[in-house]
């Protein structure tokens, strides 16, 4: 009983994204590109990577904030 219920846990955590998680993955990739960029040896191509990851979460988020006005 209690593997069905974590099942449906799982299902209903991997079906409806967690906005604040978003969010949350948006402002890491954006510090992060931040720390790459300020570094005393700028990483450029991974600081790239994080601002990329950064307009992803982002997208996703427009995506839910229109699917919900829907």
């Amino acid at each position: 009983m209690a593997d069905s219920l974590a099942s449906i846990g799982a299902h209903a955590a991997a079906t409806s994204p967690d906005p604040a998680h978003i969010l949350m993955q948006a402002v890491n990739s954006l510090e992060r590109a931040k720390v790459m960029l300020l570094a005393q040896y700028p990483m450029y191509g991974f600081a790239q990577q994080s601002l990329e990851a950064a307009q992803q979460a982002v997208a996703e988020l427009m995506a839910l904030d229109t699917s919900s006005v829907q």
